[in-house]
């Protein structure tokens, strides 16, 4: 359903809310998520350069506690996910942050991902919990600049 809603759609957030936790979890992709992708062999899609994404946590309601954190290595942003892998994969971060699930949409199987793999300035989540997880639900807005 991401894929099939998100392209050809550019500078959209995903926002998503962590089963069990009040933890709120998200990321910008100012380009065009491409539902066509194929794989690059032995890959889960292809690598997209992007300057300006970042990933955020938003914690406990505390806005004190939020993170964002911006791309550091621009070149592997995040991925486009090949059309025969997008029923288990959906936005993925650099692997800082990424929904997976091949039981549902994202909401079972404790597949989502946070990773401090230095792709990102900094973790969104701490290294007690970087273990997968499900989500409760997740919305993608398009931002549009406004025009005077």
């Amino acid at each position: 359903m991401f894929w099939d809603t998100c392209h050809g759609h550019a500078s959209t957030v995903v926002i998503m809310k962590v089963k069990g936790t009040e933890e709120i979890f998200g990321g910008y992709n100012p380009l065009i998520w491409d539902a066509n992708t194929t794989a690059v062999p032995g890959y889960i899609g292809s690598c997209i350069k992007a300057d300006d994404s970042f990933i955020f946590s938003l914690k406990n309601g505390n806005i004190q506690n939020s993170i964002l954190s911006r791309v550091k290595i621009d070149a592997i942003a995040f991925w486009q996910i090949s059309k025969t892998h997008q029923k288990t994969y959906g936005p993925y971060f650099g692997s800082a942050l990424s929904m997976e699930s091949a039981r549902s949409n994202f909401t079972l199987g404790n597949r989502c991902k946070c990773h401090n793999n230095g792709l990102y300035e900094k973790p969104i989540r701490t290294a007690t919990t970087t273990k997968m997880f499900s989500i409760v639900d997740y919305e993608v807005f398009k931002v549009i600049k406004k025009t005077s």
